[in-house]
């Protein structure tokens, strides 16, 4: 006797046969989703390490998206039989997914970071800023966006439900499932062998994807005896290194609108010297760092706005500060001791006693004057510098003074109110633009913030060989080696602290900005 399927089995067999096609066609929404990461990041140099991201790329984003059905739909396929709820469901548990993972591919695109535990502070900390600026008619927008995909997903679900049957009859299925699997499980492999043996193009892939937890070697190994973890940190700490090709400077022509009746004098004192608390209290400060790094480094640094990361990719280039304000006909004057190779028609370089002519007249022309001073020169103008914040005449006064050897940190005078928690070389351009009225995006020429109204509580620069993070009143120090220091921003004595590996690499993304990686 044959015992025709109830209808029940009929519409949970449809259900399921339906579901793995819709999650199949998801995985291609998600796979063009997820390029983003793909292209947001420089492309491996070695076919091997092509092949790795390929590979990853198919088939971590094709398991995450399928175990998301398996674990979110695929039961309610075979618990229920009101297929209309199920289509429902499964759309906006679908549209949501994928909207998050957009989120995902552009937060990782801007800030190299992804949405996770560990990261939601820093995430809203980025954001809340561009968040509060939102206006009703930006929150409708991004409402009807989602309306729009959630009704795209219902389409979808609706127009398989009704071909399901011509696509059941379809022997595509073992051949993708085929692909997918392979991509997966050789992906791993591929990334067990690179962790063993510190391949480079494939082990830099480690924080593309969200959710990625690849395979690693060393584990085991040890386990076994075969990996001595402590030679394998060395080895690998020793790639720690710049790897860049070529400079992306400024990333884009700035134009923009200069204010002509204002006037700057930054003072780049270059020993630490002592100020009384009466001066303290007449100008606002705030705490500076300084790379310890030569002259000539500071130089570069002030005016290109750029760590000396960059500085042996300047060569031949101009700031974007000279180019700007020469534009704009407005006087550029530079002392400095060391030679900044900038002596050209669009600066003023001046000796010492044409800036001490230039303080005690109290720069009443409307100018940008960058000066590079020891003690011993400070001293001859300091009364008549400290007394400018009463002139009238003169807009923006900045004294920088390094840090002393019982303090980690300098101090910046400002005769305006600072803003910045810790200011660098980096922020005195950007600063001395927004001023004068150049709305231009920052990150276009710099790495540095304006400190008049700051947009982060971070600082990132480079010291010689090693990176330097800034945050939370630690200052981290990166080295070459990959080794990290831990240092109190306040006391300078060491902490018992692991490096914010959720905080560097965001910090990273932001140094590297300009690098064009080879």
């Amino acid at each position: 006797m044959i015992f025709a399927e109830s209808p029940r089995r009929q519409t949970v067999s449809r259900l399921v046969s339906w579901g793995h096609w819709f999650a199949f066609f998801n995985i291609i929404l998600a796979l063009v989703i997820t390029s983003i990461y793909v292209f947001s990041t420089p492309l491996p140099q070695t076919l091997l390490g092509q092949i790795f991201l390929i590979a990853n790329w198919f088939g971590h984003i094709s398991f995450i998206t399928f175990i998301g059905f398996v674990i979110l739909i695929l039961p309610l396929c075979y618990a229920l039989d009101n297929t209309r709820f199920v289509k429902t469901y499964a759309s906006f548990v679908s549209a949501l997914g994928l909207a998050l993972l957009a989120f995902d591919a552009l937060l990782f695109n801007r800030t190299g970071l992804h949405l996770s535990l560990s990261s939601s502070e820093l995430i809203v900390n980025e954001t809340s800023s561009q968040i509060a600026a939102f206006k009703w008619q930006e929150w409708s927008f991004f409402c009807l966006l989602f309306i729009v995909w959630f009704g795209f997903q219902l389409l979808m679900a609706n127009a398989l439900w009704k071909r399901i049957e011509r696509f059941s009859r379809r022997r595509i299925g073992q051949s993708v499932i085929g692909l997918f699997l392979i991509s997966f499980v050789g992906s791993h492999a591929m990334h067990v062998w690179a962790d063993a043996r510190l391949y480079q193009p494939i082990m830099q892939q480690d924080n593309m994807f969200p959710l990625s937890y690849p395979a690693t070697a060393k584990t085991t190994l040890s386990r076994y005896g075969i990996l001595d973890l402590a030679d394998y940190a060395q080895q690998k700490s020793l790639q720690f290194t710049y790897n860049i090709d070529k400079l992306d400077y400024p990333k884009e022509p700035l134009y923009c609108p200069i204010a002509q009746d204002k006037t700057w004098l930054v003072i780049y004192l270059t020993e630490a010297v002592e100020f009384n608390n009466a001066v303290s209290q007449n100008w606002s400060t705030t705490d500076y760092f300084r790379p310890n790094n030569s002259i000539e480094s500071l130089v570069k640094t002030s005016l290109f706005s750029l760590p000396n990361l960059y500085h042996q990719y300047l060569t031949n280039m101009t700031p974007v500060i000279l180019d700007v304000l020469s534009g704009y006909k407005l006087p550029i004057n530079i002392y400095s001791p060391s030679n900044t190779g900038l002596s050209n028609h669009k600066t003023s370089t001046w000796d010492f006693a044409e800036l001490q002519a230039a303080v005690s007249k109290d720069i009443t022309k409307p100018s940008v004057t960058f000066a590079y001073v020891n003690a011993q020169q400070w001293q001859l103008i300091a009364d008549n510098v400290l007394a400018l914040p009463n002139n009238s005449h003169l807009h923006h006064v900045l004294i920088l003074n390094p840090s002393s050897v019982s303090n980690p940190l300098g101090t910046v005078l400002s005769n305006r109110e600072l803003m910045a928690n810790v200011m660098l070389d980096e922020d005195i351009v950007p600063s001395i633009f927004a001023n004068l009225g150049c709305d231009v995006a920052i990150t276009h020429y710099s790495t540095g913030q304006n400190i008049f109204a700051t947009t982060r509580d971070w600082q990132i620069t480079t010291q010689n060989d090693a990176v330097i993070l800034i945050n939370d009143n630690t200052l981290t120090e990166i080295k070459r080696n990959g080794l990290t220091e831990v240092r109190s921003s306040i006391t300078g004595n060491k902490l018992n602290q692991t490096l914010n590996t959720d905080m560097f690499n965001r910090s990273i993304k932001h140094l590297s900005q300009f690098s064009q990686i080879k």
